[in-house]
C-alpha cells in the first residue's frame, strides 16, 4: 500500500501548488502585510496623492447620482493605489453637504466605499470602509487633512487620511480626501475590541451629554451604530457622572477629550460638540470606559458658516470658555473646567500645538509641502467647488475680512499665548463666545455650488434655519470646464522634485500669497521658487506595475500549466507501474 500513500502525497502537492498560484495578491496582502506601517504607506500615505479608479456600470452610476440622497449602496470595482478589488459597495454620503450638492448643478458627492458589503470578509489590509470626502466648504483643500494631522501630533486615536485623485470609469473626477471609517475594524485596531456601544450623536436628545433621566431610552439622539438592541445603561452612568461632578476618570478617558478640545479650540471649529449642533464626534464604550473620537474636520479654521464670527474675531476665541453661547449648555466642557488638573493638561496641549505643529516655521513648511503635492490635481480638478485662484488665496493671501490659513494661524497662536499667560482674558463670565453675526473666511468663500466658476452667491452663506441650511438659490448657471492640461480625463505628466526640497516662504510675505507665475492654457504652473515639482508620473508607473501584478496573480501562469500537465503524466505513469508491480 506504500504506492497509494506516495500517490496521495503527490496529488496533495499539486493541489497546494495550484492553489497558491490562484490566490490573488489582494488576499495575500491582507494576511502578509496587515500592519500599521503597511496601512499607512499603501492606503493612507502622507507623501503622495494616491490614484483611485472606480469602475461602475454607467446606468447604475447615473441612477446612483440621481437618487443620491437615498444613500443606497451599489456594486462597483475599485483600484486603489494599484490594488484592485471587485464587487465593492459604493454610495453617496454626507449630511448638509449631500443635500447641498444634490440641490445644485454639481455631481461632486462624497462617497463611502465598503469592501465587504457584497463579499463578506473582503478587506484592504484589514480596512473595511473608506470615505472619499469631496472637500466641501474648504477652498484651501487642506483643513480636514491638517486637522487629522494635528490629532496625530497629540497621539489621539483618530482616522487616517490621504489625498486621492479619484477617477470614475477611467476619467479624472476630482481630488478627494480619503478618510478611514470609524467602525468595527477601526475599534479593533485602536482598542483591541469592538464589543462596546459606538455612538455618533447628531443634534438629537442626549447629544449635548446632558443628564435628563435614568431611562436610557429617553436619549433618542444616542443610539449605538453597531447594535440593534441596547439599553444605554452605561451611557446614563456617564451622563450622571458629568452632572454630579463625580470621578469622571472612572468612566471616561478624559485625556481623549482634552486632545480633541485643544485642537478644536485652537482652530476654532464650532461645527462640533462646542457649537449649537453638538455633533461630529464618536463615543465608544471601551469595556466600561468611554473614548472620545473626533470626526469631520473640514470646517476648522473658522470654516463653519454658522459660527457668526469673522476670522479676526475667531482668532480671539476664548480658550477657557471654548463654546458658542453659555457654558451651561455644554455639560461635559463645564465639568472639565471645574477640575484644575484637567485644565492644566488642556493648556499643555494648546502649548504643544502652538510651539510644534502650528509654530510659524513648521506650518509654513507644511502648507507649502502639501501645496506642492496637490496643486496640479487642484488646478485640473474638473468638479471642484472652487477656482484655482480661490485655492491659493485661501492658503496664502488675506482678502477683505477673510484671513488666509497662514494669517489665521499666526494671529491665533499669538492670541492663545496671551490668553495662556494671562495678558488678556480667557473667560467671559460663563457666557462663552459671541460674534458680529458675520461668519469667517472659509464660510464666506463658499461658492454657489456652480462647479468652480468662482462667481458664488454674493460671497455669503444663507442663514441657518433650525441648524440647517436651506437649498441653494436657483439660477446658478454654467459648468466648469475640464481644466487646463486635462485630456480625456487624464492628468498631465509631471516631473520629479529637485533634491526633494520644499521651498521656503519668501521673506516679508507675512500672510501674503507668494507671487505665482502666469500659466498658459494646457500648462502646469511653475512652483513658488522653481525647486519643487510633482512626482505623479513615477507614481502612475508604480501604480500600473502594481495593478499588473494583481491581475497576473489571479490567473494560472503558463509555466504552472506545464508543470501541472507534467505532474498528471507522472502520476498516471507511476500508478500504472506500481499497480503492475504489486
Amino acid at each position: 500500500m506504500k504506492w497509494v500513500k506516495s500517490l496521495v502525497a503527490i496529488i496533495v502537492l499539486v493541489i497546494v501548488l495550484i492553489t497558491a498560484d490562484l490566490l490573488p495578491i489582494d488576499a495575500i496582502s491582507t494576511f502578509s502585510f496587515n500592519s500599521d506601517n503597511s496601512v499607512d504607506s499603501i492606503i493612507f500615505p502622507h507623501d503622495e496623492v494616491v490614484e483611485v479608479n472606480i469602475e461602475i456600470d454607467e446606468d447604475v452610476y447615473q441612477e446612483m447620482l440621481t437618487n443620491a440622497t437615498e444613500e443606497e449602496m451599489v456594486m462597483a470595482d475599485i483600484t486603489y493605489n494599484g490594488y484592485t478589488f471587485s464587487d465593492i459597495g459604493i454610495r453617496p454620503k454626507g449630511n448638509s453637504s449631500l443635500r447641498d450638492v444634490a440641490s445644485s448643478d454639481s455631481d461632486r458627492f462624497s462617497f463611502k466605499i465598503d469592501f465587504n458589503y457584497y463579499l463578506e470578509g473582503q478587506d484592504f489590509l484589514g480596512i473595511t470602509k473608506i470615505n472619499l470626502n469631496n472637500i466641501f466648504m474648504d477652498p484651501s483643500y487642506m483643513a480636514e487633512y491638517l486637522g487629522y494631522e494635528m490629532l496625530d501630533e497629540l497621539d489621539a486615536v483618530s482616522s487616517r487620511t490621504t489625498y486621492a485623485a479619484v477617477s470614475i470609469n477611467g476619467e479624472y473626477y476630482g481630488l478627494y480626501l480619503a478618510v478611514e471609517q470609524v467602525n468595527d475594524s477601526f475599534l479593533v485596531d485602536n482598542f483591541g475590541n469592538d464589543s462596546g456601544e459606538l455612538y455618533k450623536p447628531d443634534l438629537g436628545v442626549g447629544s449635548d451629554l446632558a443628564y435628563i433621566s435614568d431611562n436610557g431610552m429617553d436619549y433618542t439622539g444616542m443610539f449605538p451604530e453597531n447594535m440593534d438592541e441596547y439599553d444605554n445603561e452605561t451611557l446614563v452612568e456617564l451622563l450622571k457622572t458629568i452632572e454630579d461632578g463625580g470621578n469622571l476618570d472612572s468612566i471616561f478617558n478624559v485625556d481623549s477629550f482634552l486632545k480633541y478640545l485643544a485642537i478644536s479650540t485652537m482652530t476654532v471649529h464650532p461645527d462640533s460638540y462646542q457649537g449649537a449642533m453638538y455633533h461630529n464626534y464618536y463615543l465608544y464604550n471601551n469595556e466600561g470606559i468611554f473614548e472620545w473620537i473626533s470626526w469631520d474636520l473640514n470646517m476648522i479654521f473658522n470654516g463653519f458658516p454658522g459660527s457668526s464670527l469673522t476670522d479676526l474675531e475667531a482668532t480671539e476665541f476664548l480658550i477657557d470658555e471654548p463654546v458658542k453661547g453659555a457654558m451651561s449648555n455644554y455639560p461635559l466642557i463645564e465639568a472639565i473646567f471645574k477640575n484644575e488638573e484637567y485644565v492644566e493638561q488642556y493648556h499643555e496641549y494648546l502649548e504643544i500645538l502652538s510651539e510644534g505643529y502650528l509654530a510659524e516655521d513648521n506650518i509654513n513648511e507644511k502648507l507649502l509641502s502639501v501645496y506642492e503635492m496637490i496643486k496640479s490635481y487642484v488646478e485640473t480638478d474638473p468638479s471642484s467647488f472652487y477656482t484655482y485662484n480661490e485655492f491659493e488665496t485661501a492658503l496664502f493671501q488675506d482678502e477683505g475680512n477673510n484671513l488666509s490659513i497662514l494669517s489665521f494661524v499666526e494671529k491665533r497662536v499669538d492670541n492663545v499665548a496671551q490668553q495662556l499667560s494671562g495678558e488678556i482674558a480667557s473667560t467671559n463670565n460663563g457666557e462663552g463666545n459671541s460674534g458680529s453675526g458675520s461668519s469667517g473666511g472659509m464660510g464666506q468663500m463658499q461658492p454657489g455650488m456652480n462647479q468652480g466658476t468662482g462667481e458664488g452667491v454674493s460671497g455669503e452663506m444663507p442663514e441657518l434655519v433650525d441648524g440647517e441650511r436651506p437649498a441653494r438659490p436657483e439660477g446658478i448657471e454654467g459648468e466648469r470646464p475640464a481644466g487646463p492640461g486635462v485630456v480625456d480625463g487624464e492628468m498631465p505628466a509631471m516631473t520629479e522634485t529637485v533634491d526633494g526640497e520644499i521651498p521656503a516662504i519668501p521673506d516679508g510675505v507675512e500672510g501674503q500669497m507668494p507671487e505665482m507665475p502666469e500659466v498658459g492654457e494646457g500648462e502646469m504652473p511653475e512652483t513658488v521658487d522653481g525647486q519643487m515639482q510633482s512626482k505623479q508620473q513615477g507614481m502612475q508607473d508604480e501604480a500600473v506595475n502594481k495593478e499588473v501584478i494583481v491581475e497576473e496573480s489571479s490567473t494560472i501562469s503558463t509555466t504552472n500549466i506545464i508543470i501541472f500537465l507534467s505532474m498528471v503524466v507522472v502520476i498516471i505513469g507511476t500508478s500504472l507501474y506500481l499497480s503492475k508491480k504489486h
